[in-house]
């Protein structure tokens, strides 16, 4: 399986293995919101989490400063970027931890299918603006493959409903033995009801492809214009 990329054509230092790290702090402010950052790739989800205060168009630079990286380098990016932008912040902490096969797939079925957003807000109650990519896929050893593409924003509402999710992922399953290949796709937000509803839904050949390299950033900026298959198969297949 190639290496997870941000950019496959640029590669970076890889991050030295720690259960956990503390990074610098930066002033404080009530103002303050929660932001989580997760990354699941196929073995591993690195969390980076902190407190500050961003306009969403910040947050969408920062994470475009990450797109020339590999997954593990995310956190030492991030804050670089929030160094060379003198923009306080505190509690900054990063993390790697093994990530099992069973509990992604556990994690994107709760994301594609919930009906409700009590569920995600369960998941990511810890987190005022909470952005997540899930790249992953297995093989076992009868040439069957499982996996997900999933990325997912939560961010705080205008309106009278706490929070707005944006949701875009896939399932999918291939067996080499057959040549068979499914995947169940979705564009899914939630409403002012509490109901998360399908902009638009798909079942049967993937949308995305289970092999290859899908641009899951890419997709993460556009997540909040992007609500058909053409304008995702544009952005992340490459």
């Amino acid at each position: 399986m190639n290496q997870k990329k941000f950019n496959k054509n640029i590669t970076c230092t890889q991050m030295e293995d720690t259960a956990e790290n503390t990074m610098q702090q930066k002033g404080s402010s009530n103002k303050f919101l929660s932001y989580k950052f997760e990354i699941m790739d196929d073995e591993n989800i690195y969390s980076i989490s902190f407190d500050a205060e961003l306009a969403q168009e910040e947050t969408k630079k920062m994470l475009e400063s990450v797109q020339n990286c590999l997954y593990e380098k995310t956190a030492d990016y991030i804050q670089k970027y929030l160094e060379q932008s003198n923009i306080a912040y505190t509690g900054f902490v990063a993390s790697r931890k093994p990530l099992s096969h069973s509990r992604t797939i556990e994690l994107a079925k709760m994301f594609l299918h919930s009906e409700n957003d009590s569920s995600l807000d369960i998941y990511t109650s810890n987190a005022d603006i909470y952005y997540a990519i899930i790249d992953h896929q297995q093989s076992d050893n009868k040439n069957n493959c499982e996996g997900c593409y999933i990325v997912i924003q939560k961010i705080p509402a205008l309106n009278k409903f706490q929070h707005k999710y944006n949701i875009i992922g896939q399932t999918f399953s291939y067996s080499e033995t057959n040549n068979d290949e499914y995947g169940y796709f979705a564009i899914r937000v939630n409403k002012d009801n509490g109901l998360v509803n399908n902009i638009t839904m798909s079942s049967g050949e993937p949308v995305l492809p289970s092999f290859g390299c899908v641009d899951m950033l890419g997709i993460l900026l556009n997540i909040d214009s992007i609500q058909t298959v053409e304008q995702i198969e544009k952005i992340a297949v490459k």
